[in-house]
């Protein structure tokens, strides 16, 4: 079995200290579409930026193939 695409355990992050992903959990399979919805303000750049390695979380884990997200990003 191949490793996820995009996993996140526990994430968590905050910007001067205010919230804005507590404790999300995510799991994209390789070669799997999806998609990310929801109001403004509610964390969905902030997800995608965590998976690309351009933040790093306050907690929890993000691996992309595995790996590190800023070592993988170029295959995203």
């Amino acid at each position: 079995m191949s490793k996820p695409a995009i996993q996140m355990d526990r994430v968590s992050f905050s910007y001067d200290r205010s919230p804005v992903l507590e404790e999300v959990d995510l799991t994209i399979e390789a070669r799997e579409f999806a998609c990310i919805i929801g109001p403004n303000g509610g964390g969905k750049t902030t997800l995608l930026k965590l998976a690309l390695g351009l933040l790093a979380p306050d907690k929890g884990t993000v691996k992309v193939f595995g790996g590190r997200p800023e070592e993988a990003r170029v295959r995203i």
